[in-house]
């Protein structure tokens, strides 16, 4: 399978995932992170195939790519730019919608109250329509108190990784330098070795040539007596 045809497909599950998002009513932190989290991975992919368009469009013969095949693969690039503004749009609509929405309900509930006659009324015309207000407060604090939880979570995370990367790459600092004195030793070593075995080469020549005398001269005195 062409590899772009594979990232264009990575790209359309995510467009999925995120439409998905949207349509849900809930609006929670973990919703509005998983939002962000697709929809960043979603850009990636863009600027991945973007790039990868760039490439294959300079060389197109080296990837068996047509002139049909690269403006095909522009309109791909084209209409996923706009799918990716689409969605982004509509995001911001929904969470925009569920803001007025709040607000008008808070506000409805104050007049209806205030017509009716507030029994939780303490006098100064504020009571439920005030409680409302610290309770939508509270829950946007909330909700920001987990996002601030999880951007620590996450920086605590990059953190641990990167002090292993760091103690990783002293790790291969240190094998390197054993690697290299290992090395240094093994070729002293050969060196040592090569010297020994002629040292003895020349003690054995030497050897053979004086008992090869011993012998001559003991043949020449056998010779002479008899």
């Amino acid at each position: 399978m062409d590899p772009f045809n594979e990232v264009k497909q990575d790209a359309d599950n995510t467009k999925n995932i995120l439409q998905s998002i949207i349509d849900k009513k809930n609006n929670s932190s973990d919703i509005i992170q998983d939002f962000n989290n697709n929809f960043q991975e979603l850009e990636e992919i863009y600027e991945d195939l973007k790039q990868a368009l760039i490439i294959s469009e300079s060389q197109p013969s080296n990837f068996n790519l047509s002139l049909d095949d690269i403006a095909n693969r522009k309109n791909i690039l084209k209409d996923l730019n706009n799918d990716i503004k689409r969605l982004k749009n509509s995001w911001e609509d929904r969470r925009n919608v569920k803001l007025r929405d709040v607000t008008t309900m808070s506000n409805r509930i104050s007049q209806e109250y205030n017509q009716a006659g507030n029994p939780f009324d303490n006098g100064n015309g504020t009571g439920i329509t005030q409680y409302q207000q610290q309770e939508l407060i509270q829950e946007q604090d909330s909700q920001l108190d987990n996002i601030h939880q999880t951007m620590k979570n996450l920086n605590l995370q990059a953190q641990i990784m990167g002090n292993e990367l760091e103690d990783q790459g002293y790790m291969l600092d240190e094998l390197d330098y054993e690697l290299d004195n290992v090395d240094n030793k093994l070729n002293r070593g050969l060196k040592r070795m090569n010297i020994f075995l002629e040292k003895n080469k020349e003690t054995a020549s030497n050897w053979c040539i004086g008992i090869l005398v011993v012998i001559l001269c003991i043949l020449l005195v056998l010779l002479i007596i008899a």
